[in-house]
């Protein structure tokens, strides 16, 4: 197993990285496409298939191996070779939905028609890539429609040889409300290869300006598509089967407007600071400093000065100062920070503003890599140093709440890593195993005495219990309502916890609840979906097209245990919405909801943004990224 280890950690952070949002381009240059818009035999794909890299004395050693793993016919996995070329080909279709649709009278052009013909097999298949919807939402402005797979009827397909893939595109642009195709992305997530057979899963989005009415539509769509298998050719669509379908029409303006450069678009601290990338900055500040390449850079908003309106403290990474924003009258916010007292520059990922003093203004938590900082307000937005204490592991997020109901709210750090000096400057411990780590960080309780003194009360309130995870979010929430508050912690490679609180003192019943979700967790969110009076829970954590590409194959670590399999199975699936059963116990709803798939995703929250009363689900995600704009 722990040979296949190296394998998966590369498939799903590496082959996965420049993968895992919906739509990532081919780099400049390497598209491969001919004019009629059909891909000629990848270059790249070419080069590796005439090179004898096993035999190159130039490369020798791990850069030899590395270059083998290029390709991935050189260890057996002919599926991924094919995912590839699929994918490549999706692309191309997808750059050519973009060109060819006529805006002025939503037609194709002959040019269009002899372009989709080349990316079909002459006896090519499919029924209406729009299948009949029925409207599950109509409401401000916004209407959703979706199918029901069992509605499907059996028997022979509709369209038929190249002219009916160019009927069933034709239709399923014309029907599906669209007026152009401003965005076109497709994604192979699963993949069998039988002999001359080949058939993969694909998730499908599109989205432009609508043709219903003055708005924009998104086609969200699962098709099962079959394709020719040629050794020598760039695989053609044999047949399309729609397994999923939602439709969204937006009428009017878009539900949210970018008001960044409007609120702090003349700060210098932005234009100079916020404004550049994680890779500007790491030219020019010493890794040292606690300068890391991921970005994890929290804020928190408060009302810091009592004049009720909001303002923001963001978090910097380590060389930068961490900058407080104060809102003003008319919605711009004015630069704070030097006046603050709180500019702190050691790498900071976290910060709370709360009444630590219960003086009636917000004071300052800010955590600093493996040490967090208490701040006094002087009620004007000013702060004062109190007191330091060391966490047990790298902070990367904080909670706070009043566990033993004292009436002072105490501390929750979360510890990413453990601490150490190589560790300070910027290496990653390897997590073992990968998919149940247990060697990670530990996280910390900091007790609330009084008078801004602070006990580490972690072991003996019972929250040292599966203690040692990478744990990257926790949130407090009375998930069984007996009156004092329960913690949920969200941890990277492996399980999760659920700490229930029995007058102060916790147990880990994550195992018992159905609630480990052992997954690359992020982030944690509670909220009462179906207004039942018990409440429900949604993590974050990492869809992965390679991952659920590869982890389903039946060469895939064919000698482990059925159970390992499975667990590197979930941990490819992505987010999960666990249903609050009222008897402690909690079930997965996140496929039948429809919210497994966020991508990359980082931060999830709760908010009602429509005003329905009912909480919707906003999921930030996405990876590493430069101005280069072949990355993701």
């Amino acid at each position: 197993m722990w040979k296949l280890i190296p394998f998966l950690v590369g498939i799903l952070f590496l082959t996965g990285c420049g993968d895992e949002e919906l739509g990532n381009d081919d780099l400049p240059g390497n598209d491969g496409e001919s004019e009629t818009g059909v891909a000629s035999p990848s270059p790249q794909a070419t080069d590796l298939a005439s090179l004898d890299l096993a035999g190159d004395r130039t490369l020798i050693g791990p850069l030899a191996d590395a270059y083998r793993r290029i390709d991935p016919t050189a260890d057996g996995w002919q599926s991924e070779a094919f995912g590839e070329n699929a994918t490549s080909q999706l692309k191309r279709l997808a750059k050519s939905l973009q060109k060819i649709h006529d805006t002025a009278s939503g037609a194709l052009t002959s040019s269009s028609i002899e372009i989709l013909e080349a990316f079909a097999t002459s006896d090519f298949r499919s029924s209406s890539l729009r299948p009949q919807l029925a409207k599950v939402l109509n409401r401000d402005g916004l209407l959703v429609s979706r199918f029901d797979p069992s509605t499907i009827e059996g028997g022979s397909k509709a369209n038929q040889g190249k002219d009916g893939f160019v009927a069933a595109m034709k239709e399923f642009l014309r029907q599906g409300n669209l007026q152009a195709v401003t965005h076109a992305k497709f994604k192979v997530t699963h993949v069998e290869v039988t002999g001359g057979k080949a058939s993969t899963r694909v998730l499908v989005q599109l989205d432009g300006p609508s043709s219903a009415a003055p708005g924009i539509t998104q086609i969200n769509a699962t098709w099962d598509c079959s394709w020719s298998n040629s050794a020598t050719e760039q695989p053609l669509l044999a047949a399309i089967e729609v397994v999923e379908y939602e439709e969204v029409i937006k009428q009017g303006k878009t539900l949210f407007t970018d008001l960044t450069d409007a609120v702090v678009g003349d700060l210098d601290s932005f234009r100079e600071q916020y404004a550049f990338g994680v890779d500007h900055w790491r030219l020019r500040i010493p890794a040292l400093l606690g300068m890391a390449v991921t970005g994890h850079h929290g804020l928190a908003v408060g009302d810091v000065n009592g004049d009720e309106l909001e303002d923001v403290y963001l978090c910097a990474d380590g060389g930068l100062p961490n900058r407080l924003l104060i809102q003003q009258p008319d919605g711009r916010f004015r630069d704070a920070t030097r006046e603050s007292g709180a500019d702190w520059l050691d790498s900071s990922a976290s910060a709370l503003l709360l009444d630590l003093d219960n003086d009636g203004d917000q004071d300052l938590v800010v955590g600093l890599a493996w040490h967090v900082v208490l701040m006094e307000n002087d009620g004007r937005g000013r702060f004062t140093e109190k007191a330091i204490y060391e966490a047990r592991g790298q902070i990367l997020s904080m909670a706070a709440a009043d566990s033993d109901k004292d009436g002072d709210l105490d501390l929750f750090l979360c510890g990413y890593q453990a601490d150490g000096q190589e560790l300070r400057q910027g290496a990653l411990a390897m997590p073992i195993p990968f998919h149940d780590a247990n060697n990670g960080g530990a996280n910390t309780l900091l007790s609330h005495q009084g008078n801004w003194k602070f006990e580490d009360q972690t072991e003996i309130r019972g929250l040292d219990q599966n203690n040692q995870r990478f744990s990257f979010a926790a949130v407090w929430e009375d998930y069984d309502n007996d009156g004092d508050l329960d913690l949920y912690v969200a941890n990277d490679f492996g399980r999760n916890n659920l700490y229930q609180n029995n007058e102060g003192f916790f147990t880990d019943v994550a195992a018992t609840a159905g609630v480990e979700d052992k997954a690359a967790g992020m982030s944690v969110g509670w909220s009462d979906i179906d207004h039942d009076g018990h409440m429900d829970l949604y993590i974050s954590n990492m869809f992965s097209s390679a991952g659920n590409r590869v982890t389903y194959q039946k060469q895939f670590n064919a000698g482990a245990e059925a159970g390992d399999k499975a667990a590197f199975q979930r941990f490819a699936r992505g987010n999960t919405l666990f249903q609050n059963l009222g008897n402690g116990r909690f079930s997965d709803i996140s496929e039948p909801a429809g919210v497994a798939m966020g991508r990359w995703a980082w931060g999830s929250v709760f908010a009602d943004f429509n005003n329905d009363s009912l909480d919707d689900i906003i999921v930030a995600n996405g990876f590493i990224t430069s101005t280069d704009t072949g990355d993701l």
